[in-house]
């Protein structure tokens, strides 16, 4: 149903003519038509950012604690969470429709990933310590790896043969196809779309059907490049061995470079603020930081396989981040910029979004005063790179008031061509009020499906809230 009191937009922006745009778009061609396309949907996602609650509507999983992970397909035909009752769910965007429940693991799986390329392959990552590839047409698990440790985080490269995995104080890189474990366990029971398991929302109006195409299924899995010999390669090496525990490794593209982000936990606890930032709240320490390091790669495979990561060589290091898992920095689609939430013992907390152009790599390009920020679960780039979406994970008011409704979300005007410091105040498109604890919060990948599918966020208590625009 729709919860339009859940939601207070707190700030409008002015945009340029719809009109004036469409009659420009009329007479361009090639490039500059896509330019002005782009332009479109950027109003079109303005206008919605005015009020992004006007319709708005809760999906409850049933008999799940609560809903721990999110993740969208490639194509952003479908969308998979993860739950304490150590199930993964996988949905239709357009409409809602539920495809399937994945079961196998023994715990919380606690991260999860399409594969690249199809949508109808996924990895997750469990506290039962392994890492499970699924088909989610034939509801199985394809392969499945012990890491011996906790994993907490998963991340394919991009060209969907490896993937990599932080397990304890350890980073490994899985060939998983080269891997001959399976799951041993009937991985999928498939409850089909509609099948009642989680309540479909209801937004007015019926969403694209969705297929199961063959071809869109890896079907016969492929190496990723022509001519690659990767079967002598161990199915499993490991990257890096770090002195702290490993809180995120990701791979993320840019025109040039395959992007790698470790996020390995800081072994002091985090400075304390100076007392005009947090007064008597001295909860508002969060329990650990942690640093974050980059490296350029090589985009194909081979560079990677096999790859082990000295920390001395990283490209970029950011000494002190508020980030749980992989959702709490992001990279924008175009591989240009860096976003992420950041402890500085001098002034508080702030979002700072950085360059990853090689001329100008970590270049401060927008630093923005965050209020609360210890509760900072996810750190979002929108898809045109023109917001980002910050997701907030616990109560920021005093527990003595009853039922208190806070931001639990937050959406951040970016600014790519300014190097300044700025208030919430300045640059805040919306925020939404909710007594909700968010554990993480996504676009959608694709912004002209907005009308479908904005934005979302996950809750602890195991409910699902999504966001999308109605035209006037």
């Amino acid at each position: 149903m729709s919860d339009p009191g859940q939601g207070v937009p707190r700030k409008t922006r002015k945009h340029r003519s719809v009109l004036h745009l469409l009659r420009e778009r009329e007479g361009a061609h090639g490039r500059a038509a896509a330019a002005v396309s782009d332009q479109v949907l950027q109003w079109s996602m303005g206008r919605w950012m005015r009020a992004p609650t006007n319709v708005s509507s809760y999906c409850r999983i049933l008999h799940a604690k609560s809903t721990i992970a999110l993740a969208f397909s490639g194509d952003g035909e479908l969308f998979a969470s993860t739950h304490g009752d150590h199930t993964v769910k996988v949905f239709h965007c357009a409409d809602w429709a539920h495809e399937c429940t994945l079961r196998g693991h023994d715990r919380t799986p606690w991260t999860v990933k399409f594969h690249p390329h199809s949508r109808w392959i996924l990895a997750t990552g469990s506290l039962d310590q392994t890492v499970r590839v699924w088909d989610i047409t034939s509801r199985t698990c394809l392969r499945m790896h012990d890491f011996q440790f906790v994993v907490s985080c998963i991340s394919f490269h991009s060209s969907g043969e490896l993937l990599a995995v932080t397990a304890g104080k350890r980073i490994s890189l899985w060939l998983w196809r080269q891997s001959t474990t399976s799951g041993t366990t009937r991985a999928g029971s498939g409850e089909g779309g509609g099948s009642g398991e989680a309540a479909a929302m209801q937004f007015g109006g019926e969403g694209e059907e969705v297929g199961s195409e063959e071809d869109a299924r890896l079907g016969p899995l492929q190496a990723a490049a022509n001519g690659m010999h990767l079967s002598s390669a161990p199915a499993v090496t490991v990257m890096l061995e770090g002195q702290q525990p490993q809180r995120c490794v990701a791979f993320k593209r840019s025109a040039t470079h395959e992007l790698l982000f470790v996020a390995e936990t800081n072994a002091l606890p985090p400075p304390r603020l100076p007392g005009h930032l947090v007064g008597d709240a001295q909860q508002m320490v969060p329990p650990f930081t942690v640093q974050l390091w980059l490296w350029m790669l090589d985009p194909q495979l081979e560079a990677v396989v096999g790859l082990e990561c000295d920390t001395s060589s990283a490209l970029l290091k950011v000494a002190q981040c508020v980030m749980y898992s992989d959702a709490g920095f992001d990279v924008s689609q175009c591989g240009r910029f860096l976003a992420l939430c950041e402890l500085d013992p001098q002034v508080g907390y702030r979002l700072r979004t950085l360059s990853l152009q090689r001329q100008s790599l970590g270049v401060q390009l927008q630093t923005v005063a965050l209020p609360n920020c210890p509760y900072v679960t996810s750190v979002q780039f929108s898809p045109l790179t023109t917001a980002v979406l910050i997701g907030y994970g616990r109560c920021q008011v005093p527990p003595q008031q009853a039922a208190p409704q806070y931001a639990v979300l937050r959406c951040i005007q970016f600014r790519g061509d300014r190097q300044e410091d700025m208030s919430t105040e300045e640059v805040e498109l919306f925020a939404i009020d909710s007594t909700d604890e968010s554990n993480v919060a996504l676009f959608h990948p694709h912004a002209a499906s907005c009308a479908l599918l904005g934005f979302l966020y996950a809750t602890k208590d195991g409910r699902i809230r999504a966001f999308k625009h109605q035209p006037a």
